[in-house]
């Protein structure tokens, strides 16, 4: 009797049927049925499952090193770590966090060239005093070497303010400055004293008014092969033609003054003379130096006198000082430590306009 079969048959039985049917590989057909088994019991997703990229991995945000209280350099705070053998830091006190926070800004990276041009309409303001100081408390606390320039073509005297000397520099560089190929041939007209490097000014009135704008050109282009950081005390002779020179290259001025009404109308006509003559931008970011070098009457109205100054980036009084009027040679240790500390701050400005160089 014929069996009935289920539509899709048994090829089991079909081959025992029908002899010269070839006879399936039990073995393969095994593997064909649990194929099947795991294809249809796995539910059918749209997208294809991605193992733990969807996640980020955690980043390390915290620093591997905790950070230390700075110590202490002076006063009772110095004392109680050093007794404590460190064991016990009271930490900075206000004024000496200041002061370390302002030696940092001091030191500032320098990427670049910087030119600081101290300059003024009005002599006899301690314009030399204010650089050859500033210059100093640059050197001291920065990394880079600083150079110094008297571009007074009026018998400058920024090197007896350094150096305690009379001496000539400048005239003889820039006869022979096409022969200067080393920073050794350079140093034979220059001055230094710690790490301050200074090009003397000219003695001679007669040929300190022959130096041209070329010629301070020529002469920054051999410095700048070695210095990046250049301050250069200036004359009095806006009209000059090294003023031209000069102005050029600066990127930051320090306006020195009289801290008096005098004093104030020069520096505020100083900032306009530099507006209407095409150095807007250093008028913008110019520092007014006030020095007081004797007592000022109590008739004048300092606040009046700060605010006739509007449009200074930065105002800086430096006390009267008798080491300071003395016109001799400038020792940092014999200032008073008011004296010193408005010197930084000057310093500090300075450094702070690094990179803000708008043409």
């Amino acid at each position: 009797m014929a069996s009935a079969s289920s539509p899709h048959g048994d090829s089991r039985l079909d081959a025992l049927a029908d002899p010269s049917a070839p006879h399936p590989d039990p073995v393969s057909e095994t593997r064909i049925e649990s194929t099947t088994r795991t294809a249809t019991s796995t539910p059918a997703t749209s997208e294809p499952a991605v193992a733990d990229e969807a996640s980020p991995r955690p980043e390390w945000t915290a620093p591997m090193v905790r950070p230390r209280e700075r110590r202490p350099r002076s006063g009772w705070r110095s004392s109680a770590y050093t007794i404590s053998g460190g064991h016990w830091n009271p930490g900075l006190s206000a004024k000496e966090a200041h002061e370390r926070d302002r030696e940092a800004r001091i030191a500032t990276q320098l990427r670049g060239r910087h030119v600081t041009a101290f300059f003024c309409l009005k002599g006899g303001i301690s314009k030399t005093s204010t650089t050859a100081a500033t210059s100093i408390a640059l050197a001291d606390l920065r990394p880079d070497p600083v150079f110094a320039i008297d571009a007074n073509p009026d018998a400058g005297d920024l090197a007896e303010r350094v150096v305690g000397a009379k001496l000539a520099g400048i005239s003889r560089l820039a006869r022979d400055v096409e022969k200067v190929t080393s920073l050794d041939e350079l140093s034979r007209y220059t001055a230094t004293s710690g790490r301050l490097t200074v090009l003397p000014g000219e003695p001679n009135p007669t040929l300190g008014n022959s130096l041209s704008s070329r010629d301070f050109e020529n002469i920054m282009r051999v410095v700048q092969r070695y210095y990046s950081f250049v301050q250069i005390d200036c004359g009095t002779g806006v009209t000059h033609p090294l003023m031209a020179g000069i102005l050029r290259f600066a990127n930051t001025v320090v306006i020195p003054a009289a801290w008096s009404i005098t004093g104030a109308k020069r520096a505020a006509e100083s900032i306009e003379w530099l507006e209407d003559n095409g150095f807007e931008h250093l008028a913008r970011t110019c520092i007014v130096v006030l020095t007081a070098k004797d007592i000022v009457s109590k008739s004048v109205d300092k606040e009046a006198v700060t605010q006739h100054l509007w449009k200074a980036g930065d105002l800086i009084v430096v006390p009267s000082d008798p080491h300071v009027a003395d016109g001799a040679l400038l020792e940092w240790d014999q200032l008073k430590p008011a004296t010193r500390e408005a010197y930084l701050d000057i310093a500090a400005a300075i450094t702070g306009r690094f990179g803000r160089h708008h043409r």
